[in-house]
């Protein structure tokens, strides 16, 4: 016997955010006609090419009609007929009355599997649409939610952008549920929480709030699930979209919340009582609150000798004045401060500069902007290509510049070594920050020399020490200053040193807006 379609009699909300802003429109329940359900699942994913509607009846004479719906994109066949139908195969109908089946199949059906019941049909297809099969019955008002979620995903590799010489080599993938289980992989405890919270209307994109219990602050945990939860978007594409969100300060080139590839990096912020945000569909996570200190710290740190972690930050802190500072000063010394440099370095200078046409400050701005595009090139070609073009170009088009008169050698010799700088911090979305900054510093050192300088030092000083992540300052413990946070800032300290983290309170002034 077929089962007829019926009239259409149930409209899919333009947005799935409809219902939630028109609360005069009343959510359809499930009909204890099974014809009605299969017309209405069939109104809303009819034209989805991946949609299947199982139809089957169990009984002596086939009394018993059910209907499984699923998306064969997002769900495990195998999965549903061996364990879901498979199993209903060797159920007697005909001991029971057709009232007791929905009871009689859950409990036939294996206790592993996540079984649940639901009567609205806006979160069956939410169900749906996230990897779930339905299972109608005829005579009953309610679906049975069966969980067999299975696709494609990417298996566990290297991170790219943290690439560590020692240290473990796992990165984050796609899968919400795969990093979950390589951050429990290294915090096995029942305090390590996920609270999963579903963002964007149309995308309902999971995103997972990670903390440890009893060693996080509430408050901080508080905070951040209210920021997370008042974000209202169409569609969450990746966690960066999160930190520009709830950032405290919006109009800032520096990044308020660290962003790592690496489980170990995570797990090692949860200890120190942060709060984690990981998403679906993005391979990164979020660290919050950050400080400024945290973005010179590499994973490498922690496994070579303290002593080697040391010199490697201290080169990584001084490559941050190298990079917006370098090219700044030489201009600044060339224009309007020749009297500091040796007389027979200004000599070899003048003579190399002669033939160049270019003031100083227009030389560095258009060697840094060659630069700053061959980098991006070298960034969007492939891999191949894009090592050539940033290696060569550099090579060639310096030299070239250098033979044709534009450019003198000290210039391209200062704006290297300032490229070389950016490449000792180890977070790129910092570094990006401090190749807008240098850009100021050098229009500063050309128009106002080494006073423009000092001028760019104070207010960069004093828009760091304002920003907040989360209400904690910025540039803490420097300022406010906390002596027993000091063992890991500007260098790490012995292992037998640093003692047993507890839990962390957050001070008066972290608190304080």
């Amino acid at each position: 016997m077929d089962f007829k379609k019926p009239v259409k009699r149930y409209r899919m909300p333009k947005s799935p955010g409809e219902f939630q802003q028109d609360k005069h429109i009343e959510r359809e329940k499930v009909s204890p006609k099974l014809i009605d359900n299969i017309a209405t699942v069939e109104n809303t994913f009819q034209d989805s090419l991946d949609f299947i509607v199982r139809k089957v009846r169990f009984g002596p004479s086939g009394q018993v009609r059910m209907a499984l719906v699923f998306l064969e994109t997002l769900t495990d066949k195998q999965t549903l007929s061996d364990f879901i139908l498979e199993p209903l195969n060797y159920l007697s109908f005909e001991e029971f009355e057709v009232t007791q089946v929905p009871g009689k199949i859950i409990d036939i059906l294996p206790t592993a599997l996540k079984i649940e019941e639901g009567t609205d049909w806006y979160q069956l297809e939410k169900k749906i649409v996230t990897g779930h099969a339905l299972l109608f019955i005829d005579g009953y008002d309610r679906a049975i939610i069966l969980e067999a979620r299975k696709w494609k995903e990417r298996s566990i590799s290297e991170p790219q952008s943290e690439v560590s010489v020692v240290g473990p080599r796992e990165g984050f993938v796609e899968s919400l549920l795969t990093n979950a289980s390589l951050l429990r992989r290294r915090l096995r405890t029942p305090n390590l929480i996920m609270e999963a919270i579903p963002i964007g209307t149309t995308s309902n994109t999971n995103v997972a709030i990670c903390y440890l219990k009893g060693v996080v602050d509430e408050k901080l945990v508080a905070e951040v699930r209210k920021r997370v939860e008042a974000i209202n978007v169409e569609a969450m594409y990746s966690v960066n979209l999160v930190s520009e969100i709830v950032a405290d300060t919006h109009y800032t080139p520096f990044r308020l919340f660290a962003t790592t590839e690496r489980p170990d990096k995570l797990a090692s912020a949860l200890v120190e009582g942060r709060v984690g945000i990981i998403a679906e569909n993005t391979p990164m996570a979020l660290i919050v609150p950050s400080v400024f200190w945290q973005f010179f710290q590499s994973s490498e740190d922690y496994y070579e000798y303290f002593l080697l972690a040391a010199v490697n930050r201290g080169l990584r802190m001084a490559s941050f004045f190298i990079v917006i500072g370098l090219t700044a000063a030489y201009v600044a010394v060339a224009t309007f401060h020749q009297e500091m440099i040796p007389t027979p370095l200004l000599l070899a200078m003048a003579s190399v500069r002669e033939p160049v046409p270019l003031p100083t400050v227009v030389e560095a701005l258009l060697l840094e902007t060659i630069l700053e595009g061959l980098r991006e090139a070298g960034l969007r070609l492939p891999k191949p290509a894009g090592q050539a073009v940033s290696i060569v170009g550099a090579l060639v088009m310096g030299q070239a510049a250098v033979e044709a008169g534009l450019v003198s050698p000290q210039m391209v010799i200062v704006v290297g070594l300032a490229a070389v700088g950016s490449f000792l911090i180890p977070d790129y979305s910092f570094v990006n920050a401090l190749r807008i900054l240098k850009f100021f510093f050098i229009v500063l050192a050309g128009t106002f020399g080494a006073f423009g300088l000092m001028m760019g030092y104070m207010v960069l000083g004093l828009h760091l020490t304002s920003l907040k992540s989360f209400g904690v300052p910025y540039m803490a413990p420097v300022t406010p200053f906390r002596l027993r946070d000091m063992k890991d800032v500007f260098f790490r300290a012995p292992w037998w040193a640093m003692g047993k983290r507890g839990p962390k309170k957050r001070g008066k002034n972290d608190n304080e807006d």
